[in-house]
């Protein structure tokens, strides 16, 4: 079939068919099909028609009319002239416009027929070869259906980058050029080169600027560049830049406040949805990035009325807490509820689902605002008896700033001070007041006796971090830190972070800053419940500096007190330890120190908090079973199975007993006949998987073994040396001794495809390792059959079957996945040829 359609191909009136089909004005996909033979006629014969005449008329011209190019004959192409646009312009009022470029500016979407000359049409992003393109003609320079085209075609090809080269074709390479700002047209451009900009952000302000011209110059503006740009940001969760943005172009793109509105975005919100029900606190931050973006717009763009439509959407979404704080701050930019309706939804939710705080709130702003709907719509007997029993108990704190000023105001000693807090009746004082009294006192006893004075007064000093390790460095005379705790710039509410505290003692530990780092140990002392000796902190502080010595004796002394690493430290310690990997892909070698030190470091640090009670997820034990594998360790392989096994299975331990050689049939069958619930074997059933057993069997035959040293006995028995390559079934017995459910239909299944890689068919292995050994292989597949079924105690492989079928056993029926992969080794062999395939082997 294909040398036939080569053949049709070659023809001259195939030719001339395919000619004119590419020439056509419209494309082949519009053809009407009851008349496509008929149109496809007739169009072939009128473009020969339209090719012969500009050459008919060249033998009519008189030979002395130099407004026409003579020519002998006609010629059987296409020559195109490319002009300088001024010879273009000059040319256009002749009427001698080159016939091409016309044909292509009046039928852009004959370009899409032609991906050769849209190609080169759309490379633009340059000032090199001026006039060689269509758009460097003034005549089409303006033409935004030839643009769209090439947007289109060079968005779909280069991506970004096409989309940055039609850009500059606009903006640098032709001049004036005006994007147009109404229509669909001028939505696809803009929004594309927008898109375009946020991801690179250096373009994004050449937009800015252009668009900023455009208005300058003609007083338009595209209507949708604030919310491309600004919403754009806020989507991608790039709040800080859409706030940045909103400041630079609200003037000229803002037309009314309430445009803020186009970028609020509901769908962001239902993302991140609380349940109603929830406990909310009364002044709450917003819980999302881009809630909060919106309220810093809000803040900046006086004179908006939004507070329907914003509340109506969050009361949607079920976010009453951000609902309660948006409220709050509408009323302060002086965006008030116009109807007792808009603001009832609020006020209704609250009443059902917030604190009584701010329903108390809401209730107050409604009875002064829609005095005439409170009165109508709710009791106030019952409002007033439910209120009365708040308010009680409600402090009204003065402002912490304001008590600080009025300590640190020399004029004013500590009675007077006291005095007037008690003739105010001020119920509690703010930690930067009681910072700036302790400022003032002489020493440690006059600290602790004002504060007695200010708890006589009945004045609350507050629970927080400040205020106790005030009152615990007073009591204990420890002026060094009493005094760094009050002259530190760090605000009291930064005390209450337990993660910024712990970043700031490392950063001290690393620059050996003591005074300070003895500071933030104090404060961490406070926030951390396991007790002054701070055993996790300090591990993660010694792991995070690099320290893994001092974080593994640090671990052996909370094993000696029966202290044990929380989720958290485990966490940490994986994340700071282990070379992150591919699925099915070793660690990547040459990056901190080596892998087995970081695997061996690990295990030894959870062997040792595991038993005093840390818990350890099986997937962390299942990658550690992995690295180990991966890289050839064997024995630490085995000493960390083994451990596994003895340490949660509920059958008697035998961590000193010899490995007997008896029949495994009664394992196999306690094994198979008992779930693992009943014994509490859960996490090794979760470690030791189908696939876990299946890799400790490839894992043993991973070994590079000789004929001259074959001293590898596990029984330790006179003349019973086996196979290295059976050290993973060895292994597989002592784990099933230990209480380990083996799945023996995976492990002869994984023996089978072993053996099938050292003596079947001939077949070229992606792996290196496995060629090797099927080259380097001195022992014969007998042999290798015999020691495996002494090794597992029984017949594995062929059990029950009499004569031994040899060849089937070691050439089972391959699946699909090792046909493909087959395929594409003889074919990445091809490609890589000599040193190439050698080196990426």
């Amino acid at each position: 079939m294909r040398p036939a359609l080569l053949r049709l191909l070659k023809r001259p009136s195939a030719l001339s068919v395919l000619d004119s089909l590419i020439s056509m004005p419209i494309g082949v996909e519009q053809l009407d099909v009851r008349r496509t033979a008929k149109c496809v006629r007739c169009l072939s014969k009128t473009h020969k028609q339209a090719r012969s005449a500009p050459a008919a008329e060249l033998q009519q011209t008189p030979a002395n009319d130099s407004s026409f190019p003579s020519t002998k004959r006609a010629l059987s192409f296409r020559i195109y002239e490319i002009n300088t646009p001024h010879k273009q312009a000059a040319d256009k009022a002749g009427g001698s416009c080159d016939s091409a470029q016309s044909f292509y500016a009046r039928n852009p979407r004959s370009l899409a027929l032609q991906p050769e000359r849209l190609d080169f049409e759309s490379d633009i992003g340059h000032t090199d070869d001026i006039g060689t393109r269509l758009v460097d003609d003034p005549v089409h320079r303006n033409d935004f259906a030839l643009w769209e085209e090439l947007l289109r075609y060079r968005q779909r090809h280069y991506g970004d980058k096409g989309t940055l080269d039609i850009w500059e074709g606009l903006t640098s390479r032709v001049d004036g050029v005006h994007l147009p700002v109404e229509g669909e047209v001028a939505d696809f451009f803009w929004q594309s080169f927008v898109e375009a900009g946020i991801r690179h952000g250096v373009i994004l302000n050449e937009i800015a600027n252009y668009a900023l011209a455009l208005w300058n110059t003609t007083g338009k503006r595209w209507e949708g560049f604030y919310e491309a740009v600004v919403g754009g940001f806020i989507d991608r969760g790039m709040t800080q830049q859409a706030v940045e943005w909103h400041k630079r172009l609200h003037h000229p793109h803002l037309t009314h406040p309430n445009d803020i509105l186009h970028v609020f975005r509901p769908i962001a919100l239902s993302r991140q949805q609380n349940r109603v029900t929830g406990a909310i606190k009364p002044g709450g931050r917003a819980a999302s990035s881009s809630l909060w973006a919106f309220r810093s717009i809000c803040r900046m763009t006086p004179g908006h009325q939004i507070y329907a439509p914003i509340m109506s959407t969050l009361l949607r979404c079920g976010r009453l807490g951000d609902a309660l704080s948006m409220h709050r701050l509408l009323i302060q930019e002086n965006d008030h509820p116009h109807s007792f309706d808009e603001f009832e939804p609020l006020l209704e939710s609250a009443k059902q689902y917030g604190p009584w705080a701010s329903y108390q709130e809401l209730h107050s702003y409604a009875s002064q605002r829609f005095p005439e709907m409170i009165n109508e719509t709710d009791d106030p007997d019952k409002i007033a008896a439910e209120t009365q029993g708040k308010v009680a108990h409600e402090e009204r704190p003065i402002k912490d700033e304001f008590g600080a000023r009025i300590f640190a105001t020399e004029a004013l000693n500590f009675d007077t001070i006291l005095s007037g807090l008690k003739m105010f009746g001020v119920p509690a004082l703010g930690p930067q007041s009681l910072r700036e009294m302790a400022l003032r006192a002489r020493g440690s006893q006059d600290i602790l006796s004002k504060l007695r004075k200010l708890e006589r007064a009945g004045i609350s000093l507050g629970n927080s971090v400040f205020v106790r390790l005030l009152r615990k460095l007073a009591t204990e005379n420890r002026d060094i830190l009493l005094s760094d705790l009050l002259h530190s710039d760090e605000h009291p509410d930064v005390l209450e972070d337990a993660r910024i505290q712990e970043s700031l003692l490392l950063s001290y530990y690393m620059s050996q800053d003591w005074r300070h780092y003895h500071m933030t140990l104090a404060v961490l002392s406070e926030l951390s419940n396991e007790g002054p000796a701070l055993f996790n902190i300090h591990f993660r502080k010694h792991l995070a500096a690099g320290e893994w010595t001092l974080a593994s004796k640090l671990v052996d002394e909370m094993a000696l007190r029966s202290q044990t690493l929380t989720k958290e430290s485990i966490d940490f310690m994986v994340e700071k330890v282990l070379t992150p990997r591919r699925p099915g892909v070793s660690p990547i070698k040459g990056q901190r120190r080596s892998e087995v030190v970081e695997v061996t470091f690990l295990f030894r640090v959870l062997r040792r908090i595991v038993p005093v009670g840390a818990s350890v997820s099986p997937d962390l034990w299942v990658e550690m079973i992995k690295r180990f594998g991966m890289m050839n360790c064997w024995d630490e392989l085995r000493t960390c199975c083994l451990w596994l096994a003895r340490h949660y299975s509920s059958t008697p331990k035998q961590d000193h007993a010899p490995l007997q050689i008896i029949s495994l049939s009664t394992v196999q069958q306690s094994s198979h006949t008992t779930s693992p619930d009943e014994h509490g074997n859960t996490i090794l059933g979760a470690i030791f998987s189908k696939q876990t057993q299946a890799a400790l069997v490839y894992w043993g035959f991973r070994m590079r073994v000789s004929s001259k040293r074959d001293d590898y006995n596990p029984f330790h028995t006179e003349g019973g040396n086996f196979v290295p390559w059976v050290r993973g079934l060895v292994l597989l017995r002592e784990l099933g001794q230990n209480g380990v459910q083996l799945w023996t239909r995976w492990i002869r299944r994984a023996c089978r495809h072993r053996l099938a890689v050292l003596y079947g068919r001939p077949r070229r292995s992606s792996r290196h390792m496995s060629r090797m050994l099927r080259r380097e292989n001195p022992y014969s597949v007998e042999r290798v059959l015999g020691d495996i079924d002494r090794a597992w105690g029984q017949p594995l492989l062929l059990q029950g079957c009499a004569p031994r079928d040899v060849y089937r056993l070691v050439n089972p029926p391959s699946s699909k996945m090792s046909q493909r992969r087959t395929r594409r080794t003889f074919l990445r062999e091809k490609s890589l040829r000599g040193a190439a395939f050698v080196s990426s082997r």
